[in-house]
This record gives C-alpha cells, structure tokens and sequence, in this order.
C-alpha cells in the first residue's frame, strides 16, 4: 500500500509539474487552453474556470494540456498554430525545464532539510591510503586534481573517476596549505543491496541490477546470505568485511537461504574505487544552493553519458527499467524515508524532462526540432506530415514501453 501511494504521489506531483509549465508557457503567450488534465483515461474529477477545464483522470501516470490549435488545425487569434516560432518554442520546452526547477528545488528542500556534506574532512578511515598519504580529521580540502572542492560531490565525483589510479588532494590546516598524492582505495563488489527493515539493512539481498555478479550468477531478490567462503555472517557489515577481505583474484562463495534451501554461488566480483574518508555535515545557505545546482546538473550530464552508452552498446536493453521498475524504486525509497523518496522523486523528475527532450517523434524534443527547422525555411512543415511522424513515433513508443515492461516483468519474477 505504501508503495503504491508513495508512488501516485510521485508520479502525480512531477506530471503536474511538466504540464504546469506547457500551462503557464501556453497562456503567458495568449493560447487557448481548453483542458489541463493529470492521468490518463477515464475523468474522476473536472472543474471549470476561464474557460479551461481542470481534471483528474482515473490511471495516475501521465497528463496533458489541450491547447487550441496544436492538434487541429484553427486559426484563430487565441491558436497555439498562430503564434510565432519562439513563442510556440517556450510553450513546449516550458514543460522539461518546469521538470529540471523541481529536481533542483527538491534537492534544496533536502539540502536546507538535512544539511549538506561539505569539504571539511570529519572522518578518515585509520587503514586508508588518504590516511598513510597524511589526511585528517579537520582538513578542509580546497581541491581534488586541481578541481576546486565545496561540497562532498566535487571531492566524490572527482575521486572515484575510472580514468585515474591515483589523485591529487589540495588542503588547508592549521592556515597551512598542504597536498598530497594518493593511490586509489578499491573495494570488492558482488553486485547486491541490502533489505532494509525498519530503515535498517538485512543480511536478506536483492541483485543490485540485472548486469550485476550476482544476479548473473543466480542470486534472487529475497536471498538471505548466511555465509560469505563459509564464513557465518549475520549483519550487513559482516558481508561487506567478508566481501572486502577476500582472497585477491579468487571467486567468493556465496551460501544463501532461499526459503528453507540452502544454496552456494561461486561469484566472480567487481573492484570499484572507493572514497574511505567523509566530510562534515553543514547547513550553510552557500553550501545548500551550490550542492543542489551540482546535483542537478551532475544527473542531467548522467543521462547524456547513459544515452551514449546505450547507443554505443556499452548498455544493454536489460539495464532499462519501465514503470514497474520505477514503481519498486519509489516502494523502496518510501520505506527508507523522505529523504530517499525526495531524492529519488528529483532523479525521475530530471529522467522524464531530460527524455522528454530527446528528438524522438511525439516527445517535446521532436516538436522542437520541427520548430527549429521551420524557423530556418521560413514556413512550417505541413500539419497533416508533422502529425503523421508523430503518430508513428508514438506507436513505436507504446512499443518500446511494452518491451521495457516485460524487461521490468522479467526481472521481477526473474524468468
């Protein structure tokens, strides 16, 4: 139940969003709008008011606004046909970028909320290359690889680049400013995320995704571990010790409980870089707007590097996800507290701006493009064209959604 309040709430919230703005957009530049609705199918709810009509539609995901003259062909004063390039321009891109101001308002909500981590070291792990390399608690890191540092992201992001073995940290202490090269730390993954129960982790997993180690080697949502190269393990961070203190190139075996049957996997982990030191936390007004513009722009930059890699292969179909994906991801983050909800809550908002954008016909993107091009012809191109690739965009969406959803299904019941 949780799940699925969360979730309309979620969903809800970020398509009235998108749609306020095309609204808002719509109406600053004088267009008609006969209908601004939130869901598909069926009407629950409508009212009227200044001759548009507000309404609530029965399947909570989705949403429009009906302008006059974008899908019929009228030519009237008040006709979203009749009014120039740039404004038709700042109507359909009003609704992405209204989606880009949520994700950053809720990452401020959070940063003021919670405080942000900021660039004054508060704790240095006593076994780390930071420590041997001279770092400690109280350092302010001015720079990482000559990238001036304010927040916890810049010295994160920075650091844990595939591209380097090693970085270089700038800090200040005592009024002194001093550096220091340090090799990266790497810790071993298998690739699964712990249960949480009452916002606390289990030793009861699921695959982190369906590229994962885990999840190729068999490991289903559900599994509990019970012991890490037969080692008895009865907390989270037992596995994580067991994991980490491995022998080097050697597979770890896994022994999971599935539902009274015990089962081994040998699995062959992953090595990724990891940050062993953390920063204090800090409520200051500076450090919550600039942490909330990283963020923003740091996951609009993600969605350019995913999209890159799906087209390049370097992604394959199965680490797409689909509404049921994204409806267990709000479950989860729900169950864990506002602060994961609201963080996730900005994620999906940029997603659906950002894909949104894209040059796919019937998506805002693709209306833009076709803006674009009549803006260099001088004239448009003809409605009855323009409306024809977007309905055959459209289907060919219906499709890919359809095949995402069995991916989603698939991974659900793991088939």
């Amino acid at each position: 139940m949780l799940t699925i309040i969360a979730s309309i709430l979620v969903f809800s919230a970020i398509v009235l969003v998108h749609e306020y703005g095309h609204y808002k957009a719509a109406i600053s530049v004088g267009i008609r709008v006969y209908e601004f609705a939130i869901g598909m199918g069926p009407t629950l709810f409508k009212k009227e008011k200044g001759g548009t009509v507000y309404s609530i539609r029965a399947i909570p995901i989705g949403g429009f606004v009906q302008m006059e003259g974008e899908e019929e062909d009228v030519k009237t004063p008040t006709s979203f046909a009749t009014k120039t390039v740039w404004q038709r321009f700042k109507v359909i891109a009003a609704g992405p970028f209204m989606n880009f101001v949520l994700a950053l308002a809720l990452f401020i909500i959070i940063a003021f909320s919670f405080g942000v981590y900021g660039n004054t070291v508060d704790y240095v792990d006593e076994n780390s290359n930071e420590y041997f390399a001279g770092l400690r608690t109280g350092d302010e890191i001015i720079s990482v690889n000559d990238q001036k540092a304010y927040i916890w992201e810049d010295i994160f992001y920075e650091i844990t680049n595939q591209n380097n073995s090693f970085y270089t940290v700038t800090y200040k202490r005592d009024d002194q400013i001093k550096e220091a090269k340090i090799n990266n730390n790497y810790r071993k993954l298998i690739g699964v995320t712990s249960n949480l129960v009452d916002g606390k982790t289990t030793t009861i997993v699921s695959p982190s995704d369906m590229s994962s180690p885990a999840y190729t080697a068999g490991i289903k949502d559900g599994d509990k571990i019970v012991k890490i190269n037969d080692v008895s393990v009865s907390t989270w961070e037992e596995i994580i010790h067991e994991i980490e203190y491995s022998a080097e190139n050697n597979n770890v075996k896994v022994t999971v409980d599935r539902e009274g049957q015990i089962f081994d996997f040998n699995i062959v982990p992953q090595t990724q870089i990891t940050v062993k030191f953390d920063t204090q936390l800090e409520k200051s007004f500076v450090s919550a707007i600039a942490s909330s513009a990283y963020k923003t722009v740091y996951y609009i930059e993600l969605m350019f590097k995913t999209i890159s890699q799906l087209v390049t292969g370097k992604l394959g179909s199965d680490a797409l996800g689909g509404p049921i994906m994204v409806i267990s991801m709000v479950g989860d983050a729900a169950e864990s507290g506002i602060l994961s909800l609201l963080n996730l809550a900005a994620f999906i908002s940029i997603n659906l701006g950002f894909m949104n954008l894209l040059p796919i016909p019937a998506l805002d993107g693709s209306k833009l493009v076709f803006l674009l091009i009549e803006g260099v012809r001088g004239k448009s191109i003809p409605a009855e064209k323009e409306g024809y690739i977007h309905f055959v965009g459209f289907v060919v969406l219906i499709g890919f959604m359809l095949f995402i959803t069995y991916n989603d299904i698939l991974r659900l019941f793991r088939l």
